[in-house]
């Protein structure tokens, strides 16, 4: 009976030790999301957003309702007319269990907020956005890998306002891209006397997609792209510039520099 006993006591530690073992060799990657800002024109001083969480998806069949995993849930309050020209905001650093993920979600607090001419205007969220924002976006962690993020913020397309009220909406728009699928373009804009040119618009043309980046005091810009072939443009008070730079190709992680503009 005593072996019998000492033979069960054996089997069970066993066990135990093989679950440990199994909890402790599941495979976990890294995700890290950077933000930015596609700036807004007009006299805008600031854009505060308030994010309350960002959780991510893991996908398991079709089921698109369960399967969300919070990656942060500290409530983060950005300004994302200073994310211009590279500057960025980091927004989530967390470790995850390798697999597949489809879907990020974006909740928002309700602290946004817009500053026009010194005056700040709540930014109102309609009803049917408060249950945040989801972006689809598939990749697969690996064991130890780190999978990089950058969401851009697009302003122009995510405030309304309300004239007759003085009133700003905000419906957040978003483009999410794989920071391994991604490259940038730079570059200075200036006047014919070489001083640099600050709030020129400088736009990157690609079939019916516009991306839009304003020079910064010295007049210099960075847009940072998905691989593809842009055709690179800029203009300031209602003037065009000197030159048009047509089907750049920009590969995965190329940094093509000195795309300069004078205006005329």
């Amino acid at each position: 009976m005593k072996k019998k006993l000492l033979f069960l006591i054996a089997i069970l530690s066993l066990v135990i030790m093989t679950c440990d073992s199994a909890s402790d060799d599941t495979k976990t990657g890294a995700l890290v999301i950077q933000t930015f800002d596609a700036p807004f024109t007009g006299d805008v001083e600031h854009i505060y957003l308030d994010i309350d969480s960002v959780s991510i998806h893991k996908a398991e069949g079709d089921d698109s309702t369960t399967g969300w995993i919070a990656v942060t849930e500290e409530d983060t309050i950005i300004d994302f007319l200073m994310l211009v020209n590279g500057e960025m905001a980091n927004l989530v650093n967390s470790e995850l269990e390798a697999g597949h993920y489809s879907q990020i979600r974006l909740v928002l607090g309700d602290n946004s907020s817009i500053v026009v001419d010194g005056v700040s205007h709540e930014l109102r969220v309609p009803s049917g956005s408060e249950s945040g924002v989801k972006l689809n976006i598939n990749f697969a962690i690996e064991a130890d890998e780190i999978i990089e993020l950058y969401l851009d913020f697009d302003a122009e397309r995510s405030i309304k306002k309300f004239h007759a009220q003085d009133q700003y909406s905000l419906q957040p728009t978003f483009r999410v891209i794989k920071k391994v699928l991604s490259g940038t373009i730079s570059g200075k804009v200036t006047n014919f006397d070489d001083t640099g040119l600050a709030n020129a618009s400088v736009y990157a043309v690609s079939g019916s997609d516009s991306i839009t980046t304003l020079t910064n005091a010295d007049g210099y810009y960075k847009l940072i792209l998905l691989a593809g072939t842009y055709d690179i443009s800029a203009a300031a008070g209602g003037f065009g510039a000197d030159t048009l730079y047509q089907d750049v190709i920009l590969n995965a992680e190329d940094e093509i520099a000195n795309k300069n503009f004078i205006m005329e």
